[in-house]
């Protein structure tokens, strides 16, 4: 594994027999210098990843963000080994300056191959190169545990603009005046985290909306203690939180948006999709599961089950296709 970062250090636990390779490179998107510069930087990064991928001899390099993997094509990767672009944002969320753009053109119809995480982002891809596959991600299966009975809708994620950190707090506002005896748990940071903490202040929400930041990797306990899974986001390409609060028997309600949620909830049935980035609609479909417990039992039950479909042995058998 080669992290191109400025450390190795990871969130999530990676096995000990993981040979791990860190070398901070930027490929010259980076604030500093001047447009030549960081030319010149893209290059002599790129003949460094060169020799580090020269030196490993890889039968199959899979790049996870569109600059490795720009950068491996231009560097002829894809003539010595199985290049793989592995595309885990909406194609439009990730803006790129005209550089970049003209560059992701001609590279990406030379990848040997385009993973995505489901087929509206497969029908986008296509149309830049024929071979697209798509392979979800998985989640672990564990045993449905008998749920406590809560109050708490929960939202997990960055405090950003494409999470929709806006409309989750004109939403809060709705839900929780109307539900005073309910509690929104929002975990995560970004860059609206001052945003949050002030909207919190302004509108007398601390007993019920409440911020906290993530502290391990592991959120089990945070999903069996909800009620409702709410998302926000105005694109997100697959939802790993969406199948995690599924798997514990969490009912989902999320926008409607780009390509993503609409692939992992089935609408009425384990979950609720509401119109893209409407704030009211949210708030009713919210209310709905407030005041129908029967009904978020069902539902949680419903996507317990529905989510077994993401299960780690059938997202194997999709890659062991692939390789």
């Amino acid at each position: 594994m080669i992290i191109l970062d400025e450390t190795k250090k990871c969130f999530y636990p990676i096995d000990s027999s993981i040979n791990i390779i860190q070398q901070h490179l930027s490929f010259g998107i980076t604030p500093q210098g001047n447009i030549f510069s960081r030319k010149l930087k893209l290059l002599s990064d790129a003949l460094e990843l060169r020799k580090i991928i020269k030196q490993l001899q890889p039968d199959i390099i899979i790049a996870t963000e569109y600059p490795f993997a720009i950068t491996a094509v231009l560097m002829g990767g894809q003539k010595k080994a199985k290049l793989i672009s592995w595309e885990h944002h909406h194609l439009y969320e990730l803006q790129k300056n005209y550089f970049w753009e003209r560059m992701f053109k001609v590279a990406y119809p030379r990848m040997n191959l385009i993973v995505c995480l489901n087929e509206d982002e497969k029908n986008i891809f296509k149309k830049i190169n024929s071979n697209v596959n798509v392979i979800p991600n998985f989640i672990s299966i564990t045993p449905l545990i008998n749920k406590p009975t809560s109050k708490t809708i929960l939202t997990i994620g960055r405090l950003t603009a494409v999470k929709g950190t806006d409309l989750l707090l004109k939403t809060a506002k709705i839900v929780l005046t109307k539900y005073p005896d309910w509690k929104w748990k929002l975990i995560g940071h970004g860059d609206m985290e001052e945003n949050v903490m002030k909207f919190i202040h302004q509108e007398n929400l601390a007993q019920n909306l409440v911020l906290t930041s993530p502290l391990s990797y592991d959120l089990k306990d945070e999903y069996n203690n909800s009620a409702i899974y709410v998302c926000t986001s105005r694109n997100e390409s697959f939802g790993m939180t969406l199948i995690e609060a599924m798997a514990s028997g969490t009912p989902c309600i999320a926008f409607d948006c780009e390509t993503g949620p609409r692939h992992i909830i089935t609408n009425n049935e384990d979950g609720i999709l509401v119109e893209n980035e409407s704030p009211e609609k949210l708030a009713t479909a919210i209310s709905s599961l407030i005041l129908n417990e029967p009904q978020r039992k069902k539902m949680g039950e419903k996507a317990a089950h529905n989510v077994q479909r993401f299960s780690p042995e059938r997202i194997y058998k999709l890659w062991e296709q692939v390789f």
